[in-house]
């Protein structure tokens, strides 16, 4: 295809109506870029509607060296600052890192594999740490898995993690060291009270932090 381009060019031939299997010519691209103010307008007025599309046409904006300085990409974000409980499980080893900093830990990500998440260190003493997050509630009680999750459920060795940093629906924060929970599959955190900590629930008791949202 390039070299059949770099013939027509040769020959002062036009090819920019040409669609391959696009709906809309180079010329129209030229022209929806040159009269919109963001991508979404780029790709409204090519008839385009599918997300990803904005992506495809692009890539195809930096193939024409087209100026594209003027646009910008259209955010599509819900109300701020509600956060979602269903999205513990990603943010759990953040949250985790940030209370151990908050609590003046180092703290370090491990490289992959390794059986705990973080490693935590203060006065010298360093500790292996595994994140584990829970949205289950079992009798009205929050229940949290302590084991892998790979094919079949296998508990964790005391030789490889230290203690369990574990975050509930609530944001209530639990650090229990392995040898309370060592061999157990899962737990309910209402009989583990003794190893709550001052988590996000409360405000992490930080006096100075008086607000949460950004």
């Amino acid at each position: 295809m390039r070299s059949v381009r770099t013939h027509a060019d040769q020959l002062g031939l036009a090819y920019e109506h040409f669609r391959g299997g696009r709906r809309w010519t180079e010329a129209q691209l030229r022209a929806a870029v040159a009269a919109a103010c963001e991508w979404g307008e780029v790709a409204a007025a090519l008839g385009l509607e599918d997300g990803r599309a904005v992506t495809t046409i692009k890539g195809h904006a930096a193939r024409l060296g087209l100026n594209v300085r003027h646009l910008t990409q259209r955010a599509e974000l819900g109300p701020p600052h509600h956060p979602d409980a269903t999205r513990l499980s990603r943010a759990g080893s953040l949250l985790a890192a940030a209370w151990y900093a908050l609590c003046g830990y180092d703290v370090a990500w491990p490289l992959e594999p390794s059986r705990y998440d973080l490693v935590v260190r203060r006065a010298g003493i360093m500790r292996r740490v595994q994140v584990k997050t829970t949205t289950s509630r079992r009798n009205g009680h929050w229940q949290v898995f302590l084991s892998t999750t790979h094919r079949e459920r296998t508990t964790y060795d005391p030789d490889d993690v230290d203690e369990f940093f574990i975050i509930s629906g609530d944001l209530a924060c639990y650090v229990i060291p392995l040898e309370a929970v060592g061999g157990l599959h899962a737990i309910h955190l209402t009989a583990y009270e003794r190893y709550r900590v001052v988590g996000f629930d409360q405000g992490l008791g930080v006096r100075e932090m008086t607000a949460w949202s950004v």
